[in-house]
């Protein structure tokens, strides 16, 4: 079945595998392409744009990712999981005669809203989209992390620092893509390494510098086999100071050039197209995921099953479908952060409710509309009388509309994965956020002023304000920061933490696919010429690296 998406003009096809699960959740087929259809999910998640505002209830100054002046109330942690207040207060009656989605957004712009996603933490304010961490500062969409700062998509790991897509790991900094590894630095696809530096691509590895789609390698530099006192002599001259530190980041971007890369960085899939995957089975469009059964069009997640269109969804997810962050939720259609609830459709930040149509801010709460409270009956009659009036309007199944969103497109993770300015996204009806975050001009110390080493550091840099050497804003470095900085024998980054989160990002493949061809040509591999695998993988048809299938990659890297 082929579409034409309503946003982009684009046609796209719809699997048969998609019309069945359409058919068994009773939703009509989307009206919008994948990639919009995840744009419009992101345009709901701001994940690091942080704001420092009053509580709206004990009006102490708190950390929000909601600035000041927003038409919704805003609650610290405290006090919107308090007695304080109470949700069913805001509850309306549905009014038949006007669009549903009015009237949704209408009790949202009355129930307060909680000031950062961070759930059951110890000493971690700064996070958000976040839970079970201890003593983390600044990192998002986290769980289960001890003493880590400044990263993101980053799950039980312990004293690691300015890393993107961190699993299982303890004392790793600046790393991407990354799981159950130990003490690596500057490092992209590690897995089960130890002592691995400035390396691409490498498995049960320890002890290796500038190395790439290494296998059980042990004291190796370019994939040379060295000494013990050889490495650790070239590992000091790489750390010494900040310039030898930079210096070996240009000679690994080219030896980085010349890896082989494989169409996608999957481990243990089957059935699935993607990138950035994990234990995934029977899926298409999987992005940035772990333990997938039979689901497509998700990201960011974590052990769903049967799940379409869905972002940052974690703890099993099942039975969801268009859902932006949830934490073990079970058929939900269309909403944004329920937790630990069922049978919740078009919900906003509900948690532990059944049951639920239209509500947002519910806690323990079942057969709610609008937040009003019915007998079940009534509750599943005037649910499927706003349904089918929302299927003549042909809108029921697809997600919020971009006005619903309570932030700026400028805020989100749609602005990373699908880059937009001003004039761009208010065509598109997507909001704008046009306040600033952060101070410029008031750095008390200049770049060249900086200590160069790690041994340099004293703790009166804590005393000093920076100043990123791209955006121009001040930053401060924080006492753990330091402390990691002084154990790692490392040098103070000249950025601060978003331009470096940024220039990880830039290192990642896009949420993309194309249609390509295996660029091997060796023929010990068992073909004749050019291999004739086709695939769809994440390097666009303009990149220059040689990318191989499944088959020729094993081949060559084993």
């Amino acid at each position: 079945m082929s579409k034409n998406c309503k946003n982009c003009k684009k046609d796209f096809k719809i699997r048969d595998e998609d019309l069945i699960f359409y058919e068994q959740i009773k939703v009509p087929p989307p009206n919008y392409c994948p990639d919009c259809r995840m744009q419009r999910r992101l345009a709901f998640r701001n994940e690091r744009t942080l704001y420092k505002r009053t509580c709206d209830l004990c009006k102490k100054e708190t950390i929000s990712i909601y600035p000041a002046g927003t038409p919704f109330p805003v609650y610290d942690n405290d006090c919107w999981w308090s007695d304080k207040w109470d949700p069913l207060s805001f509850g309306t009656e549905y009014d038949p005669k006007r669009p549903f989605l009015a009237q949704f957004g209408e009790l949202k712009n009355k129930v307060p809203r909680i000031a950062l996603l961070s759930l059951r933490s110890h000493n971690s304010d700064y996070c958000n989209n976040a839970g079970e961490n201890k003593n983390c500062y600044l990192i998002f969409a986290a769980e289960f992390n001890e003493d880590c700062l400044y990263s993101r998509l980053i799950h039980r790991s312990k004293n690691c620092m300015d890393c993107v897509s961190l699993y299982d790991s303890e004392l790793c900094y600046e790393c991407v893509d990354t799981r159950k590894s130990f003490k690596c630095l500057y490092g992209e696809r590690i897995q089960d390494s130890v002592n691995v530096l400035f390396s691409f691509d490498m498995r049960n590895c320890q002890n290796c510098i500038l190395c790439t789609n290494g296998r059980n390698l042990s004291y190796c530099i370019e994939n040379k086999q060295v000494t013990r006192e050889e490495f650790e002599k070239r590992k000091a001259e790489i750390l010494k100071d900040y310039a030898s530190i930079e210096e070996a980041k240009k000679k690994y971007e080219k030896v980085r050039g010349s890896a082989i890369v494989k169409y996608a960085f999957a481990t243990k899939c089957n059935n699935v197209t993607g990138d950035y995957i994990y234990n995934c089975y029977d899926g298409v469009r999987i992005f940035d995921a772990t333990d997938v059964k039979n689901s497509s069009y998700v990201a960011d997640v974590e052990s769903p099953i049967d799940c379409w269109d869905c972002n940052n969804i974690y703890y099993k997810p099942e039975r969801c479908y268009n859902v932006m962050g949830s934490l073990s939720n079970r058929n939900s259609i269309v909403c944004t952060y329920p937790m630990y609830s069922n049978e919740t459709h078009y919900c906003d930040n509900v948690h532990n409710c059944e049951s639920c149509f239209g509500c947002a801010g519910l806690n323990k709460k079942n057969y709610h509309i609008l937040n009003k409270e019915y007998p079940k009956e009534d509750y599943e009659k005037l649910r499927d009388e706003i349904i089918e009036q929302m299927k003549k309007e042909e809108i029921y199944g697809e997600f919020f509309p971009p006005k619903l969103s309570p932030f700026g497109y400028n805020e989100t993770l749609a602005k990373e994965y699908f880059p937009m300015n001003e004039k761009e996204a208010k065509e598109k009806g997507f909001n704008w956020q046009g306040a600033k975050t952060g101070t410029y001009g008031k750095e008390t110390i200049k770049e060249n002023e900086m200590p160069e080493t790690g041994e340099e550091l004293n703790e009166g840099i804590l005393k000093e304000v920076l100043v990123c050497r791209d955006c121009k804003k001040n930053f401060r470095v924080t006492k753990a920061e330091f402390d990691f900085y002084k154990r790692m024998n490392l040098p103070l980054p000249r950025k601060d933490f978003e331009c470096r989160h940024q220039d990880r990002m830039k290192k990642r493949n896009p949420r993309k696919l194309w249609p390509s061809k295996c660029m091997c040509t060796i023929e010990r591999h068992g073909h004749a010429s050019t291999c004739p695998n086709e695939f769809e993988t994440s390097y666009s048809p303009d990149r220059p690296e040689a990318v191989y299938c499944e088959t020729c990659y094993q081949q060559e890297v084993s």
